[in-house]
């Protein structure tokens, strides 16, 4: 009766939480050694998730990174919902930012996932529109429409800066990212394209 319910219990773990834990386990693994070196077997039994479990989320091994996404917008959302800037550049800026922070947290586990993707065009058309649907989420937490043509060209818009950010990010060694957010910032602020972006009507 016992073995019956621990085995109950082990496949009974909410997807919500078996994305979280594999992401988890996949950053800590990566600390250590390069994506390209790591087994969905490694991340199972880093993260005592047992194999059939993790399969209902995990098909293939690029599917690990999707995932890791989801967990980065899991852990930023958590904050940037709480964003109460006075304006919408402001909340932009610290949305993103957390985002950014989030990053830092696990930054050689990023920069090995981005070394990874970059050599995977095959990957990088999967990989955009999660990002995008990111970028969406935070315009919308900032009450900038995004549906609709214009709404595109304003996503489209947020992600080249994000890119552009992203490249700035992989080189900012300063304690509170001062470069990251100075050329965010700049970008926010000087880029013609974003002058219909703060027009949310």
């Amino acid at each position: 009766m016992e073995n019956k319910k621990k085995k109950k219990n082990k496949y009974s773990l909410s997807t919500k939480l078996i994305k979280i834990k594999l992401s988890e386990a996949a950053l800590l693994l990566l600390k250590i050694k390069p994506f390209s070196k790591i087994s969905i077997k490694d991340i199972c039994k880093k993260s005592k998730i047992d194999h059939m479990v993790a399969f209902s989320v995990v098909k293939e091994k690029k599917d690990i990174l999707f995932i890791i996404n989801d967990y980065f917008d899991y852990e930023a959302f958590k904050k940037i919902r709480k964003v109460k800037s006075s304006n919408t550049h402001d909340k932009i800026l610290e949305s993103l930012m957390i985002r950014f922070d989030v990053f830092n947290r696990h930054r050689s586990a990023v920069i090995k996932i981005f070394n990874y993707i970059a050599k995977k065009p095959d990957l990088i058309i999967f990989f955009i529109p999660l990002i995008i649907k990111s970028l969406t989420t935070i315009l919308e937490s900032s009450e900038v429409a995004s549906n609709g043509v214009l709404g595109n060209l304003k996503v489209e818009g947020l992600l080249i800066i994000y890119i552009s950010i992203f490249l700035i990010w992989k080189k900012d060694e300063t304690p509170g990212l001062d470069k990251t957010m100075a050329a965010l910032n700049n970008h926010l602020n000087k880029a013609e394209y974003f002058v219909n972006l703060f027009n949310n009507k």
